[in-house]
């Protein structure tokens, strides 16, 4: 259903609604962004196009703390080196399909290869979303289509240009975007004849400089037609309007919710997420106060303030090195008429950094991301170490998997299945909900914490097992094999299903029946000989049946 212009208006009044809601917001999260992440400390102030950010920066170790969390989730999450995602079906028993295990295979590998074309920009938007998700605890990114080449288009929001609206559920449906574009761009985007007169009259003047405020609405419809094939009756509504002069330029929909809006924690009361900035911001401060102060006290130290007489100095004290100063006679009456004042300690302050270097570094996780390996370590220490790091990602990976990689997923495998990339699936997929499993290099950590749990216990039970080699008996060893496949994300294709390997054992075992019943045979026919030839030998020697009496 087409938007009215009472639509319209009611939505530029929901921006600013949502506007006047987050002010204490946007200056907490301008305060991070000018100390952790100054490229986007654009929430109270617009700045002009290159000028500096760094005025409140004295130490860049926040900053590079946050870089070192963002690359730790993308290297651990989504890492381009090797898929991090595999799509399963949710009834167990068509799990153990060959065919639909490598059909499913085939197509988590189109989805990874689509993901990470170059066109399709994953890898900068992702990372620039990790980015802001460290310093402000929320992340915004945008899935499209590119529809010259029938691909996927990824794009990371700036945290300042989006508001969020919750459903019931608490799932973030509903985003305002807020931008400034010139009139040239709205021109090529949505063409002519889709802006407003005003705006046309820009173009006719030459004027495609003129900057115009624009509004992107994306929200789900009230009234749906699953049926229909126009884009302003799927889902979710897509509205691009006009701020300044109040027009409707364009509008479209999605058939899945086209953002992801993942918040690193959240409070049951807000709709927009905190993350480690958050949290490390008193550090923080604290830190480039001690640096400045510790700043003073260095150029203090180098170049000491003087204690002179008010008079007797001929010319202006020069203090630059090799400088000569000239003075009356009878004046100075002592080298202690030029002293130097008390500098201070400079190495205090540069060790009461580093301890705060250390917190603020804890606060970003940067330890936890950095698995512990190492030739002085054995695979036993390596394996509880990285365990104990997972159960304090625990939290963080739980959200980030329902609020960011789920859903973009989801998005992903729709906009694909629509354009035809996938091959054609087995019938017994017809109709059958289907699941995602992690299976990236964090997500393998925790999985393989049963495995190592399960290598530990065979270890424990490797003397009984020398002493009673029955306790074997208790072991489902083909439960097992499978499993450490499913725990290390192997793909099913290397093994064999289960009706094959039946019948495998079962022609093993009619084989092995075959080689003992002819060794019965064999054996059974060797015994009839050696009988015949004693029968023989007994005639030889001229005894009959008699001569073998029974003895009394």
């Amino acid at each position: 259903m087409k938007a009215t212009e009472t639509d319209i208006a009611t939505h530029i009044t929901q921006k600013g609604a949502l506007e006047s809601m987050r002010g204490t917001f946007n200056s907490h999260w301008q305060e991070i962004g000018e100390v952790m992440y100054p490229e986007h400390a654009n929430f109270t102030t617009t700045p002009s196009p290159g000028e500096k950010r760094l005025s409140k920066v004295f130490d860049s170790a926040p900053t590079h703390a946050n870089q070192l969390l963002a690359s730790g989730l993308f290297s651990l999450l989504t890492s381009s080196a090797s898929p991090w995602f595999h799509i399963m079906p949710v009834d167990l028993p068509l799990n153990k399909s060959r065919e639909i295990n490598i059909y499913l295979d085939e197509v988590s590998s189109i989805m990874y290869h689509e993901i990470n074309n170059p066109t399709a920009g994953f890898s900068s938007a992702i990372h620039e979303g990790y980015l802001e998700y460290g310093a402000f605890g929320n992340m915004t990114l945008l899935v499209e289509e590119h529809l010259k080449s029938s691909s996927l288009r990824f794009m990371a929001l700036p945290l300042y240009e989006c508001y969020f609206i919750e459903n019931t559920e608490g799932i973030i449906d509903t985003l305002y975007r807020t931008y400034d574009r010139s009139v040239g761009f709205l021109m090529r985007k949505f063409g002519v004849e889709n802006l407003s007169e005003n705006v046309q009259k820009f173009i006719a003047e030459d004027k495609l400089d003129t900057v115009i405020k624009g509004l992107h609405v994306i929200l789900p419809r009230d009234l749906i037609d699953h049926y229909s094939l126009k884009s302003t009756d799927l889902p979710f509504a897509s509205l691009y309007i006009d701020v300044t002069y109040e027009h409707l330029m364009h509008e479209s929909g999605f058939h899945e919710l086209p953002f992801m809006a993942a918040r690193f924690y959240k409070s049951s009361n807000e709709v927009y997420g905190r993350g480690p900035g958050s949290t490390a911001l008193p550090d923080v401060k604290m830190l480039m106060r001690v640096v400045q102060v510790t700043i003073r006290a260095a150029q203090k130290t180098v170049d000491p303030p003087l204690i002179l007489p008010d008079s007797g100095f001929l010319r202006p004290l020069r203090t630059v090195p090799g400088g000569l100063n000239y003075y009356q006679r009878g004046r100075l009456n002592s080298k202690k008429d030029i002293d130097i004042l008390p500098t201070g300690n400079p190495g205090f302050g540069v060790d009461y950094s580093k301890l705060l270097h250390e917190k603020i570094r804890e606060v970003f996780f940067v330890n936890q991301l950095q698995l512990d390996t190492g030739p002085q370590m054995t695979a036993t220490e390596v394996m509880q170490r990285t365990e104990e790091k997972l159960r304090l990602l625990g939290p963080l990976l739980g959200r980030v998997q329902t609020e960011l990689l789920g859903p973009l997923i989801n998005r992903t495998y729709g906009l694909l299945h629509r354009a035809n990339k996938f091959p054609e699936a087995p019938a017994a997929l017809d109709g059958v909900p289907l699941k995602i499993t992690y299976t990236s290099p964090i997500a393998r950590a925790q999985e393989q914490v049963e495995a190592n749990g399960l290598m530990r216990a065979l270890g424990i039970l490797e003397p009984m097992l020398k002493y009673n080699p029955e306790t074997a008996d208790i072991f489902d060893t083909d439960v097992m094999g499978r499993g450490v496949f499913e725990m290390f994300s192997i793909s099913q294709k290397y093994l064999k299903d289960e009706k094959t390997v039946k019948g495998i054992r079962e022609a093993r075992q009619k084989a092995e029946q075959s080689k003992q019943d002819a060794e019965n045979l064999r054996a059974s026919g060797q015994g009839m000989d050696s009988m015949t030839r004693a029968g023989a030998t007994a005639q030889e020697a001229g005894l009959s049946g008699g001569d073998f009496g029974v003895l009394s």
